[in-house]
């Protein structure tokens, strides 16, 4: 049997995935964006400045293990830019979550993705206050 999609060395087979978020109604310029299957390596993709996101767990845009999924994402001050001055002489600090801490945790966010490798897998999240 031959499978379509890509994979890593000894890996499970992969399909591209993209997508947007958006946080109140407008694009989330910055933070992490990650898929948890069932089994296997997450992927992860960094969130770019118009929303858009692009996936990967092998290699560099390879996508996501073909699947169920939880997602979390994240958007931290340092993700925006916002990291405060570090006392040198204390412990180093949490950065602070710019969106709600629920979805910053896969137990926690409601998000789901399911990724195939015989359809275009583009998701959309809409991440409300």
């Amino acid at each position: 049997m031959v499978a379509s999609g890509c994979s890593g060395s000894g890996g499970l087979e992969t399909a591209p995935v993209k997508g947007n978020v958006t946080y109140n109604g407008k694009p989330l310029t910055y933070g992490r964006v990650s898929f948890r299957p069932e089994a296997g390596s997450p992927a992860t993709g960094e969130i770019q400045s118009d929303g858009s996101f692009t996936l990967s767990t092998y290699h560099n845009g390879d996508g996501a293990i073909v699947g169920k999924h939880l997602v979390l994402i994240t958007a931290t001050e340092i993700d925006a830019g916002k990291n405060a001055e570090q006392d040198p002489n204390t412990e180093m600090t949490v950065p602070k979550s710019m969106i709600p801490e629920k979805y910053t945790s896969f137990s926690t966010s409601e998000l789901t993705a399911e990724v195939a490798n015989d359809r275009k897998n583009e998701f959309t999240f809409k991440l409300n206050d």
